[in-house]
């Protein structure tokens, strides 16, 4: 009894050994013939370039090389637009396994930030103010004020305040000095001085101090010459030299 259990003993270990025997020789047989073919299939390309593409048309453009494109974060950018593709790993160019994945950093927009309130600064100032917040000028229209001195921004479009995108364009209305008004000198010799003062400030310009000149032809306070000359052309504001008789 004892013998014929040993047999069967016997014969389920030589059963056993023969099946590890089979399954080492399958295994060798697939790692020396079969894992080859298989690897082999998954040929070395050269990583396409996708920068500045979105992920749906990278993909499209890297199938034909059994690739895949696959966004891992965003980051702002002042130039490319939402959803473009920044970065990527492997670089353009490298090796790569056909089967791969490409990974990439897409853009998410221009940073927003506020417009700058421009109001008050000469062109040079805003210019300077844009560009450190990230903006850029825009057109420039120019008004005659009668209440600057010099060119300064007098309005902006967008207005101050407002949230946008970075690197968008601000539109500047400059006001610019009024021309001075010019006016025809008037002729006051013979004129009364009293009138002659009259007719200077009436027209906005300046008399300087009265010089007197002795004369026994004349009758006292007649203006006998004037600077400028009767008829030249001159600015509201201009000083007017008079001479007249002496009282």
């Amino acid at each position: 009894m004892n013998d014929e259990r040993g047999m069967k003993v016997w014969e389920f270990l030589v059963f056993l050994g023969g099946l590890m025997a089979i399954a080492a020789v399958l295994f060798f047989a697939i790692n020396a013939a079969v894992l080859p073919r298989i690897v082999h299939r998954n040929t070395v390309v050269l990583t396409p370039d996708v920068r500045g593409m979105t992920v749906e048309r990278a993909n499209l453009a890297v199938a034909d090389q059994r690739l895949t494109v696959e966004p891992t974060r965003q980051r702002a950018h002042p130039e490319m637009a939402a959803g473009q593709i920044l970065e990527q790993v492997p670089a353009a160019g490298s090796p790569i396994r056909s089967g791969r994945t490409i990974r990439v950093v897409t853009s998410s927009g221009p940073p927003a930030g506020a417009v700058p309130d421009l109001a008050g600064l000469s062109e040079r100032q805003s210019e300077i103010t844009l560009q450190r917040e990230g903006f850029r000028r825009g057109r420039v229209i120019r008004l005659r004020r009668a209440d600057v001195t010099a060119p300064t921004v007098v309005c902006q479009n967008p207005p101050a305040g407002r949230e946008l995108r970075k690197g968008l364009a601000i539109d500047l209305v400059v006001g610019e000095p009024a021309p001075p008004e010019l006016l025809c000198m008037p002729d006051l010799r013979g004129v009364p001085l009293h009138l002659a003062r009259q007719r200077v400030l009436a027209a906005g310009c300046v008399l300087a101090p009265v010089s007197y000149v002795r004369t026994v032809v004349h009758e006292a306070n007649l203006v006998l010459r004037q600077d400028p000359a009767p008829g030249r052309r001159i600015r509201k504001g201009e000083r007017i030299e008079l001479v007249a008789t002496s009282p």
